[in-house]
């Protein structure tokens, strides 16, 4: 185990303290910063993580882990928000640099992680041929070390105690890791991206399980958190954790409604994505560049054109032909 460091680093992955025995690493997800983050947690003698990202970024996690001071073998917990492969695609691979860990994930995850053959032909329909470019090698996770959780469960990672509430909305199987001595929530996608230095919070919006209503109840039932902070796992870590969650509700509702406008109005495919990325471009709100291109890695138009064409289709809104 290494020593603590205040410092932060570049490549192959930016670590950043963010307080006492808590990390940030960036993982560099396509060569870029701020896409994908993983958060790293000293235990006692060993190291938790919360989220693996994919196994395309495993060489940032490995030596993110090393830059902080420690070894990826003495990893003893992975925490994942949930199963899509951005978020813990890579904790089969992770698993064989890290032996005696286990994988937290809710109950709904757990057989995916174990046996991936569904996640990774459900993912491939959406990727086609960019799948190994995108998430790598996504390898079974053994059964005896995969742990379920169960909602409002309270477990020790490192002198913390966190507990697991269940935040679907965006996915069935979504978890929200709440810190409460640290007043910290690691909120996955069920908070929302937002790229650093800007103020527009995107609810990512993927098919097959984009459920608005329900996503307000998980919105709900993190604003009652009161957290001070909010870590995010595309984009960071951010202080206004209110007025950050207070956005995702009508944000998710002005991507449906310009959906709806745009496949009522005959709109392709194509075209839907193009009024997508118009909108994040108009709301994020900076001239810089890199920001918007991370938000499009993060949370890409093109999905959010899939899942809310299958919302609306499924609600009767608008024909099984759009």
């Amino acid at each position: 185990m290494g020593a603590e460091t205040t410092a932060t680093y570049g490549q192959p992955g930016r670590v950043t303290l963010l307080a006492d025995g808590l990390w940030m690493i960036d993982l560099g997800f396509q060569g870029r910063e701020g896409v994908i983050a993983a958060y790293l947690i000293r235990e006692g003698n060993s190291l938790a993580l919360i989220e693996t990202g994919p196994s395309s970024t495993l060489p940032q996690l490995l030596a993110g882990i090393r830059t902080a001071g420690f070894e990826p073998a003495d990893l003893g917990q992975i925490l994942v928000t949930h199963i899509h492969l951005d978020h813990s695609g890579g904790a089969g691979v992770l698993l064989r640099h890290a032996p005696e860990a286990i994988v937290r994930v809710h109950p709904i995850g757990a057989p995916h992680l174990i046996d991936p053959a569904r996640l990774v032909a459900s993912a491939t329909r959406l990727y086609g041929d960019r799948m190994e470019a995108l998430w790598g090698e996504v390898a079974p996770v053994p059964a005896d070390r995969v742990v379920p959780l169960d909602d409002g469960m309270p477990f020790a990672v490192g002198g913390r105690l966190l507990t697991a509430i269940y935040t679907p909305g965006h996915a069935s199987h979504h978890v929200t890791y709440w810190d409460p001595e640290g007043s910290m929530a690691f909120t996955g996608d069920a908070g929302g991206v937002r790229m650093a230095g800007t103020s527009y919070v995107c609810p990512p919006a993927p098919p097959p399980e984009l459920n608005p209503d329900v996503w307000a109840v998980s919105v709900d039932k993190m604003r009652a958190l009161r957290a001070e902070r909010l870590c995010l796992t595309h984009g960071g870590p951010f202080a206004d954790a209110d007025a950050h969650l207070a956005q995702i509700d009508p944000n998710l509702a002005e991507l449906r409604a310009l959906a709806l406008r745009e496949l009522r109005g005959g709109a392709d495919a194509a075209r839907l994505i193009a009024a997508i990325h118009d909108l994040m471009a108009e709301r994020i709100g900076t001239d810089d560049p890199d920001a918007l291109t991370n938000l499009e890695w993060a949370t890409p138009s093109y999905l959010a054109a899939a899942g809310l064409t299958r919302l609306l289709v499924k609600a009767g809104d608008v024909p099984a032909s759009a």
